[in-house]
C-alpha cells in the first residue's frame, strides 16, 4: 500500500482537510482581516483635504489606499473628505502622594466633513483614548512613550474615520 504524502508540507491530510473547513468557514461567514473595509461604491474617488494633522492625514491616506479608495484632487467630480481640526486633551486621572501627576488620560479628538457631489456636507467626529502613567524621574522614556501612543491613537482615529465612511451611503 502506498504511503499517503500531506497535502501542505509538514501537515497530514486529516489536519490540511480541518484547516481547509475552518478557512472556507471564515471565509463564508464574512470574515474579514480588521483593518480591510469595504467602502461604498459612492466613494471609489475621494477628494481628500488636510487642513488638521498632517500624520492623521498620512495614516488615513495609507488606509483609505489599502481599501482601494483612489485619492483625487478634482472635488466636484468625487465625494469630499476635509479633515477640519484634531486636538489632544491630557485630563488628569490620579496623582502621587506629593501632588504630582501620576496619570494621565490622553483623548484624542478629530472633526472632518464628508460631502457627496450635489449635497449639503455632513460633519463627523472619531475619538481615541488611552491611559498614559507618567513618571517624573523618567521623562526622556515617558515623552518618546507619549509620542507612540498619540501615533497610536491618531491610527484608531482613522481606523474609526474609515468605519464611519464605510457605513454612510450616498442619501
Amino acid at each position: 500500500m502506498a504511503k499517503m504524502t500531506p497535502l501542505i508540507s509538514g501537515l497530514s491530510p486529516v489536519k490540511t482537510m480541518v484547516l481547509l473547513f475552518v478557512t472556507l468557514g471564515l471565509t463564508a461567514c464574512g470574515f474579514k482581516l480588521r483593518g480591510s473595509y469595504a467602502v461604498p461604491a459612492s466613494m471609489q474617488f475621494i477628494c481628500l483635504e488636510q487642513s488638521a494633522s498632517p500624520a492623521l492625514g498620512k495614516e488615513l491616506t495609507k488606509r483609505l489606499l489599502r481599501s482601494k479608495v483612489k485619492i483625487i484632487k478634482d472635488k466636484a467630480s468625487c465625494v469630499s473628505l476635509v479633515l477640519n481640526r484634531d486636538k489632544i486633551e491630557r485630563p488628569v486621572l490620579s496623582l502621587f502622594p506629593n501632588a504630582q501627576v501620576a496619570e494621565y488620560e490622553l483623548i484624542y479628538k478629530v472633526s472632518y466633513t464628508v460631502t457627496f457631489p450635489n449635497q449639503e456636507p455632513r460633519t463627523f467626529n472619531a475619538e481615541a483614548s488611552r491611559d498614559y502613567q507618567d513618571n517624573p524621574e523618567a521623562v526622556l522614556a515617558k515623552s518618546k512613550e507619549n509620542k507612540l501612543l498619540q501615533a497610536e491613537l491618531r491610527r484608531h482615529a482613522a481606523e474609526q474615520i474609515l468605519l464611519q465612511l464605510a457605513s454612510l451611503e450616498n442619501r
